[in-house]
């Protein structure tokens, strides 16, 4: 009988490539032994629909701000992958209802990994100086300092936890977090994050899901554990370099300020409260307060990206998608071409 896992936020940027990951043959070409609950708020999306024609995918509607919806979810699942969207109910909006899925989730008999996806607590490690506030950071890493509160059974024979630290997604290269400027100077893309020489924990979507693979095969290792991962830990200088260096395309690196920033983008207008967390983040990297131990990533995932692959293998040329958002998956891809 298949291990059921419940995926909060199937249809999303994350949730896709995991669902993809799960269902894959283990490393000697064994059935996987896990199947999927897919938990979606609207599960007449397309993505959704697509999910629900696949093997070993059931699609569950809810929303996991929703406990009525949430709990019978839960049941007769072995683990839980939670992305959760603080845009969806902010910041004490998500943090409460964590501590609510977390809390019914134990209370699951057949229940033993709990996977949160979280985002490093820069706030904290600013020394709660507000020019790091950044809402969505503080409200998974607030989580994961509750998580460190609880007990976590390395034994699979009760219930354990597991963080993974993500950051931002490395497809935001094609987009208006890490992208170029839409307009070239001098025939030459032009890198203008406004984060200096800061080092930035980037990572790929297909990584962030062959980590909850490893995770939930590797319970026993990972319980009660924050798995700090990246695909580079690197600056915008050195994005500039290797992509030049890779593609033969010319760039550039330019410091500018936040406000100059947006005003380069003045086709895309963000939300006002968009604009204040984005300077957060930025101020985040900037000043390097974040870590990773890439000596360890590259041992336990030999096989992950780096920059210099991932431009190969995606065929990255600098381009910007036409939402500003970030590139897909290659999971989301190959489902979306179905």
């Amino acid at each position: 009988m298949s291990k059921k896992v419940l995926v909060i936020g199937a249809t999303g940027s994350q949730g896709i490539p995991v669902i993809a990951a799960l269902l894959a043959p283990d490393e000697a070409g064994n059935p996987s032994p896990y199947s999927v609950r897919a938990f979606t708020r609207n599960p007449l999306s397309k993505k959704a629909q697509i999910l629900a024609s696949l093997p070993g995918v059931e699609v569950f509607k809810g929303s996991f701000n929703d406990m009525s919806t949430l709990a019978p979810a839960m049941e007769g699942c072995y683990g839980i992958f939670a992305n959760t969207d603080t845009a969806v109910v902010g910041e004490q909006g998500e943090i409460y209802a964590a501590i609510k899925m977390f809390e019914k989730a134990h209370c699951v008999p057949q229940m033993r990994h709990f996977i949160w996806s979280s985002l490093d607590y820069g706030y904290k490690f600013g020394g709660y100086d507000l020019k790091y506030h950044a809402p969505h950071m503080n409200a998974k890493g607030i989580f994961t300092e509750f998580l460190r509160a609880q007990d976590s059974d390395p034994s699979g024979e009760a219930f354990a936890w597991t963080v993974l630290t993500t950051g931002p997604y490395i497809e935001n290269l094609a987009g208006r977090m890490l992208g170029p400027q839409p307009q070239r100077e001098n025939g030459a893309l032009v890198f203008d994050t406004p984060t200096k020489d800061g080092l930035i924990p980037m990572i790929s979507l297909d990584d962030i899901a062959w980590w909850t693979r490893y995770t939930f095969d590797h319970l026993p290792e990972t319980s009660g554990q924050e798995l700090k991962i990246a695909t580079e830990m690197m600056s915008i200088n050195q994005v500039v370099e290797i992509f030049t260096r890779v593609t033969g395309i010319p760039a550039v690196r330019k410091h500018i300020s936040v406000e100059e920033y947006w005003a380069k983008r003045s086709s895309f207008t963000p939300m006002r409260y968009l604009e204040a967390t984005y300077s957060a983040v930025c101020n985040v990297w900037r000043d390097t307060i974040l870590t990773r131990d890439m000596e360890w990533i590259r041992k336990v995932h030999p096989t992950g990206f780096t920059l210099e692959t991932w431009i190969k293998t995606k065929g990255y040329d600098g381009s910007l998608v036409p939402d500003m958002s970030h590139l897909p998956s290659e999971a989301e891809r190959k489902l979306l071409s179905k």
